[in-house]
Parts: structure tokens; C-alpha cells; sequence
């Protein structure tokens, strides 16, 4: 007789990203492994199986729905690791910009939900190279989780990594590690999380669908002891924030997706770049980022000084210890990207101040606590809800830390890694920064009908760091210590190259002509 697979009920928070999938956008992670040399198939096939699929039973099951109506994980009875991987080689020419090319074609195939909801493509032929290229749903796991599950494979010493190819893992232990600075992030949140998950569905309802009276549900939250005041502020800070404006990130999306990545920067010139302006390399880094796409903006002749733009941040909330759990345990914030400021140090500076206001904001678990209120809600007015918290922002960014030193696959280095972080419902963009070996990659994935030329962002983004390390060597030059205060930007000797719009060019090259 046979029996009954056995089944483990969906969390809420998980069930909310596992329904955010969408026609025009899919809840999928995209990660790429790029290696030296050739990648044996049987070999990577071995390691997956050992090191991977045996090692996570999450990888070994579908999501199916029960009698009472509620999601399971229940381990596939037709599970063949076959299904899950693609053996290719990269057609000529064989560069980048074919590999692309070829990811772009597949990112924009939803995965097979009769299956357990994630593939890889082991891609030969790149440049001397094999890549590996992985797509995992976000209802397995967050950027974080998933990151370390792939690196799980791999090995800081080569010798290592030829071992870990043939011997079976040993079992998962937990980190003995030092809670650091996210565990500090979780017991501030948890200041909070003691009132925000009592905040029931009805009230988080009314609140984010019914915008005639914003004040009305939270003051009723508050007079029964639900909300705490600190949760009331932020919940009211949610529901004031407008849609973000329209702009060339910002409008009516189409079916296609693009993936692109930078080339590699140095994470010692970034390191110096902060100290000079007393920064971190996370507020050098979206400083950057908000540069080119000001840049891109005026490119295309959309008018920056409009207003700033909102990115939908992740905000990690699990400690160092859970690093290798598979779930969801991040929270999402609105931070400011100030595309209005000429200055790369005035955007230094404003990006800075906007970092430190969320570092110290109980913000991130009452939005986890949201998250998992949405998900338990009925499918179509989960879907509005999702709808209306990605209409206050035009991009998803994020920034994961790889290992800080080289590591190896099968005897293999491991030359560059990259992933892209999926959008959800009216959000056009997403913006993935990744630091490994001492060096820093930004990948964009994009809106093919709103973003057109996504190779010019990767462009202006190094060309952001090129004013950045004028302005620090400028002030090192002249011993001019960096300001460490103040309400005003910075005046500097840099002056924002032109940068001319298609309209205007293609206006002049008519005028040019006899």
C-alpha cells in the first residue's frame, strides 16, 4: 500500500513571495558561477547531487496544495536531478555579450511548478571558461540563504575542493561564529516584533487597500494595543508615501527581461574612496549606483531634477548562525536614490545620511511581519497589496558579500560570481551588487520596454568612481581632511561631464549631414 509523501506546511512569508510570480515579472533568483577551465558534467552532477540536493531536502520538493486548502512542500515521487540541469555550450562567438545574450533568453522562462522550483545551466565555451548558471524561486530561500547554498560546493583551498568532488558532506552544523552587526539589527527590530506580530489580517487590510482615511486604522491598532507607537510612525510613514514618480524606470512594463553585469571593481579603491568621505563601501556603492542612473536619465533626456527615485532595499534578518537556513528572512525598506544631485559627493553625502536613518529603524520587522500577513491573505488581495507596496519604488537593490578570498570547485578557480534579484509587480528594475576576492560586480536585470540600453548604466557606473577617486585624490593631495558633517554638499573642483541625450545627438548627426 503505498503511503502519503509527507508534507511540511509553506510559511506565510514564503507563500507571499511564491505568489508574486507574475506575467511581467518572476519571483526567480538568477545566479551565475563563471570558472577557470572545464567543468566535468558527471563530475558537477556528483557534487550536486552530494553537496546540494542530499544536503537540502527543500531541493527535492514541489509545492503542492492540501485538503484544507493550504501550500506544502512535499518531496517530488518523480524527482530526477536530469529534469534540473542543462548541459550547452555557448554559441559563436563565444564573448559576454552572447553569454548575455543566451541568460537573457532563459530568465524570461518561468520555472515548472509540477517540479521542485529550481535549474542549472552548466554552459561551456565562455571564454576559455564554464559557467553555471542557477535559477532557484525566491520561495526556496532569499539571496542570502541561496548564495551560501552554492558556495556550499565549493572550497577555500584546491586540494580541498577535489576532496569535497568525490567524498559525501559532512552534516550541517551550526556556525560557531560571533553574531555580528545582523544579529545587532535583529534584537533592534525585535524591539518591535513583540507588538507587530499581533497585528491582525483585517487591520494590515484596511490599512494598505482602504486610502480614504490612512489615520483610521492605525489609530484603532493603537487604542486596542496592537501597534505600538513606533510601529504606528512607521506604518504611517508606509501609507503617506507616495507612488514613485514616473520616469524611464517607471511606467508600463512588457514580458522581456535583460540581464547585464560590470566589469569588476577594485574593492581596495572603494574602501578608499569611504574613508576619505568617512562612508562605508555600501553608502560608495549606492552612491554610485544613483549616479548612473542619473546619467542613463539624462542619456535619454528624462529630467532628473524631477526628484529623487525609491529602491525596495532587502534588509537581512537572520543572524550569522541561520546564514545556510532555506527560507525567507529579510525585510524590504524604501531608501532614497538621489538622482537630483549633480555633485557625486553631494550624492555621497545625501546617500550616507539616508543609510544611517535605516540602520537604526525598527522598520525592517514590522514590513517582515507584513510580508507574512500578505501572504496568509486570499491570493487576489495579496496581489493588490503586493501591487501597491512596489508602486512607492522604481528598483530593487541589493548587495550580498561573497567570500573575500579566491575558492575553488573540483580543482577549478573560481574566476567571477554574479546573481540578479527578481522584481515584483509594477517595478522595472533590479539591481544586484556582489563583492568577492577583493573585487566588486554590478548586475542589472531590466524591463526590455522601458530600458533599452542597460550596458550604458554598467558604463556610467565606473565612471561614477572615476569623479569619486578625482575628489579623493584631490583631497589627499591638498590634506584637506573629509567633512564629516554639515547640512550643505561638498564643494569640490569636479564638474559633471555633459552627457548628451539620443534626441540631441541624433538631431545634431541630421543637422551634420550635406
Amino acid at each position: 500500500m503505498a503511503t502519503t509523501p509527507t508534507r511540511v506546511p509553506m510559511n506565510s512569508v514564503d507563500k507571499a513571495w511564491f505568489e508574486m510570480d507574475s506575467s511581467t515579472n518572476l519571483m526567480i533568483i538568477n545566479g551565475l558561477m563563471w570558472f577557470e577551465g572545464k567543468v566535468d558534467y558527471d563530475l558537477f552532477t556528483h557534487v550536486l547531487e552530494n553537496r546540494f540536493v542530499e544536503r537540502y531536502e527543500r531541493f527535492q520538493q514541489r509545492i503542492v496544495t492540501g485538503p484544507d486548502a493550504r501550500l506544502y512542500w512535499e518531496r517530488d515521487p518523480h524527482f530526477d536531478l536530469r529534469a534540473h540541469v542543462r548541459h550547452i555550450a555557448l554559441p559563436e562567438p563565444r564573448t559576454q555579450e552572447t553569454l548575455q545574450i543566451l541568460l537573457s533568453s532563459v530568465i524570461n522562462e518561468p520555472l515548472d511548478r509540477r517540479k521542485p522550483l529550481w535549474r542549472f545551466f552548466l554552459v561551456e565555451e565562455v571564454e576559455g571558461g564554464t559557467v553555471l548558471f542557477g535559477r532557484i524561486h525566491h520561495c526556496i530561500g532569499d539571496g542570502i540563504a541561496l548564495i551560501r547554498v552554492l558556495l556550499d560546493m565549493t572550497s577555500e583551498s584546491l586540494d580541498d575542493s577535489v576532496r569535497f568532488a568525490v567524498e559525501a558532506p559532512a552534516p550541517l552544523l551550526g556556525s560557531r561564529r560571533q553574531r555580528g552587526l545582523l544579529d545587532r539589527i535583529e534584537r533592534t527590530a525585535k524591539g518591535v516584533a513583540k507588538t507587530s506580530l499581533q497585528i491582525s489580517k483585517a487591520m494590515v487590510l484596511q490599512t494598505l487597500l482602504t486610502l480614504e482615511d490612512n489615520r483610521h486604522p492605525i489609530e484603532v491598532s493603537k487604542s486596542l494595543g496592537i501597534l505600538s507607537a513606533a510601529s504606528a510612525a512607521i506604518l504611517a510613514k508606509l501609507l503617506i508615501l507616495p507612488s514613485d514618480r514616473r520616469s524611464v524606470f517607471k511606467g508600463e512594463l512588457g514580458a522581456i527581461k535583460r540581464v547585464v553585469w560590470s566589469k569588476p571593481l577594485d574593492l581596495a579603491q572603494i574602501k578608499a574612496i569611504g574613508r576619505t568621505h568617512n562612508a562605508t563601501i555600501n553608502d560608495v556603492l549606492v552612491a554610485a549606483v544613483a549616479g548612473a542612473l542619473r546619467d542613463y536619465m539624462l542619456h535619454v533626456g528624462d529630467d532628473p531634477t524631477k526628484g529623487d527615485i525609491n529602491a525596495m532595499v532587502p534588509v537581512n534578518l537572520r543572524s550569522l548562525e541561520k546564514a545556510i537556513e532555506l527560507n525567507n528572512q529579510f525585510a524590504l525598506v524604501y531608501l532614497p536614490l538621489p538622482v537630483s544631485l549633480a555633485d557625486p559627493v553631494a550624492r555621497l553625502k545625501a546617500t550616507k545620511y539616508q543609510m544611517d536613518v535605516l540602520k537604526s529603524s525598527p522598520e525592517p520587522m514590522l514590513v517582515y511581519q507584513i510580508l507574512g500577513i500578505i501572504g496568509s491573505l486570499p491570493l487576489d488581495i495579496a496581489k493588490q497589496a503586493t501591487m501597491w507596496f512596489s508602486s512607492k519604488a522604481s528598483t530593487v537593490l541589493t548587495n550580498v558579500p561573497g567570500p573575500r578570498q579566491q575558492i575553488y570547485f573540483a580543482g577549478l578557480p573560481l574566476r567571477q560570481i554574479m546573481f540578479w534579484v527578481p522584481q515584483s509587480g509594477e517595478i522595472s528594475m533590479g539591481i544586484s551588487i556582489i563583492s568577492y576576492n577583493g573585487q566588486v560586480t554590478l548586475g542589472l536585470m531590466v524591463d526590455e520596454n522601458l530600458i533599452q540600453e542597460p550596458q550604458l548604466i554598467m558604463e556610467h557606473f565606473a565612471r561614477q568612481f572615476e569623479l569619486l577617486e578625482r575628489h579623493t585624490f584631490q583631497m589627499a593631495g591638498n590634506g584637506t581632511a573629509p567633512d564629516s558633517g554639515g547640512a550643505g554638499p561638498t564643494k569640490t573642483e569636479i564638474v559633471e561631464l555633459p552627457i548628451e541625450n539620443s534626441a540631441l545627438r541624433q538631431k545634431r548627426s541630421r543637422q551634420q549631414k550635406p
